[in-house]
């Protein structure tokens, strides 16, 4: 039971990392992600591998920099909403 259980799990696991390389493209040495997205399987990949993934074919420059720009202000609006909850906003 065991035994099945294991073979399951590590079945789970490898598939998203196959689907992956099927997507492999030899001339850049690097990984392309199917047109169909699954943002927590290629960010999962992208913290696994970085520098391995292929830049997009046609890119989102607007989501991309949409993207950056929460990033840079997470911090901030983390800690507005932290001492608005404090002083009771």
């Amino acid at each position: 039971m065991k035994f099945a259980f294991l073979s399951l799990t590590i079945a789970a696991l490898i598939a998203p990392i196959q689907a992956h390389a099927q997507q492999y493209d030899p001339v850049q040495n690097c990984i392309r992600f199917p047109d169909t997205p699954n943002p927590d399987a290629e960010l999962r990949y992208l913290l696994a591998h970085p520098g391995r993934v292929c830049a997009a074919q046609h890119p989102d420059l607007a989501g991309q920099a949409e993207t950056v720009r929460r990033g840079m202000n997470q911090g901030y609006d983390n800690t507005m909403r932290m001492i608005g909850a404090q002083r009771g906003y």
